[in-house]
């Protein structure tokens, strides 16, 4: 990371005024790399992009609320010749998602992005799809885009419904065949996602802030759970998550989700199981 000292008054070297007197510098000027979401498009035709990214949001709302997105374009022809830019950012922001840069963009293009409010960016090349279980998200061909949190090749599964949270989501057709568990060793760091489709999730280490880890099926966390953790995405409502400390950001089983805020202060920092009932997710001691 590296810091850059600025001061808005007249300053001599390090801070120091032109009359000599060491004044407090007013702000830190840093580079660093801060998680992501990357939306890479595949699809000039914003008004299906913007259909299929509200049926993505829907069924897991606070994961992606207010979220700081990335636009990648580098998949396109042309690098986004044709790209209607403005309706670009527009759709996005009500879609309460929050538009902050550009990459991979044509270079007589950028005045328009900047001119919509959008930096430019070039990130590290994008990892092939469909490399990896854990990363691949269903239904991954049909969609016009890719959505996934950065840094580290992620995506999230395609909903098989729309409803949001109030009541959870109705009963959905389980996926065909169930794979074996999905066993991760090492924690999930901030802005990585572990997607176990069409299996149970088992992690042995934290999972820590800024992560989250989903499963078509269970989840079993014998650690720290500090991220966001999601159960039966494709609509398994009899899912759980099991934890040996419960301190996360979000928790959801099917769709219906609990919030930090949401968590008793009796069942925090402590083993916990969390299940549906009611139309709703219930915390329970483990």
């Amino acid at each position: 990371m590296t810091s850059f000292d600025a001061s808005a008054e007249d300053q001599g070297p390090r801070g120091t005024s032109a009359g000599g007197a060491r004044r407090p510098v007013p702000f830190d000027l840093k580079g660093t790399m801060a998680p992501l979401t990357v939306l890479r498009l595949r699809s000039l035709d914003l008004a299906i992009v913007e259909r299929h990214l509200r049926i993505k949001i829907a069924q897991l709302p606070q994961l992606f609320l207010n979220a700081p997105v990335l636009v990648d374009v580098g998949t396109l022809a042309g690098q986004g010749a044709g790209l209607a830019i403005e309706e670009l950012v527009r759709s996005l922001r009500s879609c309460k998602l929050v538009p902050v840069a550009i990459a991979n963009l044509a270079e007589e293009l950028r005045e328009r992005a900047v001119a919509a409010g959008l930096g430019i960016m070039q990130p590290a090349p994008a990892r092939p799809r469909g490399e990896d279980r854990a990363v691949a998200g269903p239904s991954a061909t049909a969609d016009p885009f890719d959505l996934a949190p950065s840094p580290g090749p992620t995506r999230t599964p395609s909903p098989a419904a729309t409803t949001p949270r109030a009541g959870g989501l109705g009963p959905v057709a389980p996926p065909s065949g169930h794979a074996g568990p999905m066993v991760i060793t090492q924690p999930v760091r901030s802005g990585q996602v572990v997607y176990a489709q069409n299996a149970d999730l088992v992690v042995l280490a934290p999972v820590n802030p800024g992560a989250q880890v989903i499963a078509d099926g269970h989840i079993h966390i014998y650690s720290t759970l500090r991220g966001r953790a999601v159960a039966g995405v494709q609509g398994l409502l009899g899912a759980r998550i099991f934890c040996q400390r419960l301190e996360a950001e979000l928790v959801a089983i099917s769709g219906a989700y609990l919030t930090a805020d949401d968590i008793p202060e009796a069942r925090r920092g402590r083993p916990a199981q969390i299940h549906f009932e009611g139309g709703e997710c219930r915390i329970a001691a483990l």
